[in-house]
């Protein structure tokens, strides 16, 4: 009995039908395995170009702060330099003043410096 399965597969498969069903259970192996490869290729891919435009957004967003922080030190530093000049006046001015009242070296208040705070 197992002679005749074997000797009955054997034509089978050594006849052009059975080739057919050979060369198309191997068709669909390959199909299903390629498949499944293209699936993994198109994920990977997908995967890739989204980090990329992620890279990308956040490179962008490094330049754009980096002119902010330009932009900023700039103001800043005319501002240092406009703060500079007025402290620069300032100290020119008090020494003007300086300069200019007359003040009693003993720390007293005179007669003539009297009149005056009392008139304004």
């Amino acid at each position: 009995m197992m002679t005749i399965a074997l000797g009955y597969g054997w034509r089978l498969l050594s006849s052009r039908m059975g080739l057919c069903i050979i060369l198309c259970v191997a068709l669909w192996g390959w199909h299903v395995i390629d498949k499944s490869q293209a699936i993994t290729d198109a994920r990977n891919g997908y995967v890739l170009q989204v980090e990329m435009a992620a890279v990308q957004a956040e490179l962008a967003e490094l330049r754009r702060r980096a002119v902010v922080a330009d932009d900023a030190n700039r103001v800043l530093q005319e501002k240092v330099q406009a703060s500079t000049g007025e402290v620069l006046r300032f100290a020119a001015e008090l020494e003007a003043f300086e300069n200019e009242t007359d003040i009693n070296p003993e720390g007293v208040v005179d007669g003539d410096l009297l009149r005056r705070l009392r008139s304004n």
